[in-house]
């Protein structure tokens, strides 16, 4: 029993490794595996499209869509060029033939027929006959030619006529000269050998024409050949000239060696469908896919450990890829359907949640594939391309969903401009104006794409954007309603430490709005207690009276960890929650440190370690700059009549005692940008704190009486 248990542990740990293989827990390692499945998607794509595969079109059969060409062009109708210059060619060689030796030709036969016909009705011996047949003009025929004919009845003597008309026709139409008479002869024998004949009778017919066949051109076979092919040659081929937006061929229409033509012209029969051209096309895929990697790894490291950003980009790509690929296939019926893949996608979202040296990367990997998308069509592809740039061109700053709109109205004007280029290319006025409305629907498209989707994608990459900033703001959010109804005074400090970090971070080329919103955040957690926290108090209460030191310090560090349980509750941004656990760093509590040292006997008997927060220190320049801001608005409130000057002096000591504690060692921060940030801090404190002017009291007429 014990064994099989511990058998089944072994199993279930062996099945959890091959799970954890398949999904790999570190985050290089789920970029890696999530950028190779958008790569096999891809590569899927191609495979799907490019692949050797049975003709969509074959001569003779219906057609099994309706295509309508995308391009103006002209091909050689081989058909009827090969038709007209046939026609040529009769009508030259009809100038050397003498059709007066044809009429002869079958006049003597048919006389030939009568006479034999008169002969065999009349008695007398066969060989009689024969003798007087050869003296009537068929002195060349075989006897038994004659024989057979002077036995023949009258049925079988005119379908025995008829035959030999029919090879001298096809005989005669053609040049008979003195240098081609033998092959004339030798294919009379061979047509004749083809007759529903009987053997015998075969032979007959063939002796019979061959005996009245007549030359019917003084000239040389070769040179009426050669004539006739020197007047063929030199009429032009014909081309057949295709327009824009018409329609090659319609959904169960037979398809013709012409129709086939143009559709290959058109493009329509591509790829080609050869390995080779698989081969090649996945060769390509995977030189993008390195130069992705070689990209994010050089340029953006940040960016390719973190999966969940990862994760946004290739689901965007995706998306793009997927739309590309419907809109493809209606643009092999209409090229017009092609005037809204919509590019523009994945430069609006990537600026938005990244930057637009990334979107515009993305944007150009994404301009090859659309390339491989509409198969090669250039048009399509640049017309895809300009507009993705756009996207990331005519986003700045954006931060609330009202500029975006904007910005994605410009956008749409845009691509419509670029469309309307593009197409200006087929000089058709009606497809020009069709493609600049498509092309403004394709940024209508792309941004209404990129509003729906923002909140999601902001959720899979973790990404906080300004207008998730500003929405977390606005005094209207669940958890703004509960600071301002449970603490108003925590609000009321957090508010002007939100102005006091927006100017310090506007100073150094920090993240204004993020220091504001953190800092409108950074104390959430004294919800939870809010009479413990002096500017909640109501008047003639302290919660710590009857507490020991120990514990008012361990009620003031728990809201901090508390804060961020509630905003992972809610959901805030990893950037907010940051802010939350490193706004006090690992700082001491002096106020009840030092009540701790006042009731202790020794310094040594009390440890500090009990009297600093347990939170990281500040990791950013913006938690660094809420940390600052929040300690000295709170000591600003204890001077008494504070100045510009004992604001300064209290300022500059402060961020001192947190710069020589440590505190500040990991928020990049530098000596200029503390400089910057006491400068920022003092004016916002003077501003608050100027010397007011007294009012004198006002004293009623009627009180002076």
């Amino acid at each position: 029993m014990v064994l099989d248990k511990m058998e089944d542990r072994e199993g279930s740990k062996q099945k959890r490794s091959w799970w954890r293989s398949l999904f790999p827990l570190s985050g290089e390692g789920r970029a890696l595996f999530l950028s190779l499945l958008l790569l096999v998607v891809l590569l899927f794509m191609v495979i799907a499209e490019y692949a050797p595969r049975a003709a969509r079109f074959e001569e003779g059969k219906p057609s099994p869509e309706t295509v309508i060409s995308s391009r103006e062009f002209s091909v050689v109708d081989e058909e009827t060029t090969e038709d007209a210059r046939q026609a040529e060619r009769e009508r030259i060689k009809s100038l050397f033939i003498d059709t007066n030796a044809h009429g002869t030709a079958i006049s003597e036969l048919g006389e030939f027929f009568n006479e034999a016909s008169l002969l065999s009705e009349q008695g007398g011996s066969l060989e009689d006959k024969i003798a007087e047949l050869r003296e009537a003009g068929g002195a060349d025929l075989s006897r038994s030619a004659m024989r057979l004919l002077l036995e023949s009845t009258p049925g079988r003597s005119r379908a025995l006529f008829a035959s030999v008309v029919e090879l001298l026709n096809e005989a005669m139409s053609n040049p008979v000269a003195s240098d081609n008479l033998g092959e004339v002869r030798d294919d009379i024998q061979a047509r004749a050998d083809e007759l529903p004949l009987d053997e015998d009778e075969r032979t007959a017919v063939a002796d019979l024409a061959n005996a009245f066949l007549k030359m019917n051109t003084p000239y040389s076979a070769t040179t009426i050949d050669r004539d006739m092919e020197t007047a063929a040659s030199a009429l032009p081929p014909v081309y057949v000239t295709v327009k824009v937006g018409q329609k090659i061929v319609e959904k169960g229409e037979l398809i013709t060696s012409i129709t086939l033509t143009l559709l290959e012209e058109a493009g329509a029969l591509s790829p080609a469908g050869t390995y080779q051209l698989v081969i090649g096309m996945s060769l390509l895929l995977l030189a993008l896919y390195a130069a992705s990697l070689f990209f994010f790894l050089r340029f953006r490291p940040e960016m390719a450990r973190d999966w969940r950003v990862v994760a946004m980009i290739c689901l965007v790509f995706f998306v793009y890829c997927l739309l590309g690929r419907i809109f493809a296939v209606f643009a092999d019926e209409s090229a017009i359907w092609g005037y809204l893949i919509p590019l523009a996608l994945v430069g609006l979202t990537l600026s938005v949640l990244l930057d637009h040296y990334v979107a515009l990367f993305v944007v150009a990997i994404g301009g090859v594939v659309t390339g491989l998308i509409v198969k090669g069509n250039f048009y399509l592809t640049i017309t895809a391309l300009l507009g993705g740039i756009l996207g990331v061109l005519f986003v700045t700053r954006v931060r609330n969903r009202e500029k975006l709109v904007r910005a994605g109205v410009e956008l749409s004007l845009a691509i419509a401009g670029v469309s309307m280029i593009t197409a200006s290319l087929f000089e058709d006025l009606r497809f020009l104006l069709v493609a600049g409305a498509f092309g403004f629907l394709n940024g209508v498209l792309s941004t209404l794409l990129t509003l729906g989707a923002l909140p999601v994608l902001e959720r899979i990459s973790g990404v906080t954007t300004p207008m998730r900033l500003l929405e977390l703001a606005s005094p209207d959010n669940p958890l703004m309603e509960e600071l301002i109804s449970k603490a108003p005074g925590t609000y009321s400090h957090s508010v002007i430490v939100g102005n006091m970090a927006d100017a310090a971070a506007q100073e150094i080329g920090a993240d204004a709005l993020l220091a504001r919103v953190g800092s409108y955040y950074h104390d959430i957690g004294k919800v939870k207690r809010p009479a413990f926290f002096v500017e909640n108090q109501p008047a003639g209460f302290n919660g710590h009276d009857k507490l020991k030191p120990n514990l008012s310090a361990l009620v003031i560090t728990a809201h901090v960890k508390e804060g961020v349980d509630m905003a992972n509750e809610y959901h805030l941004p990893k950037e907010i929650t940051e802010i939350i656990q490193q706004h006090h760093g690992t700082s001491l509590i002096r106020y009840f440190y030092a009540r701790a040292l006042q009731e202790g006997e020794s310094r040594d008997s009390v440890s500090e370690s009990r009297f600093r927060y347990p939170g990281k220190k500040p990791q950013s320049k913006e938690a660094a700059i809420v940390m600052l801001a929040d300690a000295i608005e709170a000591m600003a409130k204890t001077l008494e009549k504070p100045s510009p000057v004992k604001l300064e002096q209290l300022t500059r000591s402060l961020i001192k005692e947190r710069l020589e504690d440590g505190q500040l060692s990991e928020s990049k921060l530098t000596l200029g940008d503390l400089d910057k940030i006491s400068k920022a801090f003092v004016r916002i404190l003077s501003g608050m704190y100027h010397e007011r002017v007294e009012y004198p009291a006002l004293v009623r007429e009627e009180e002076l009486s």
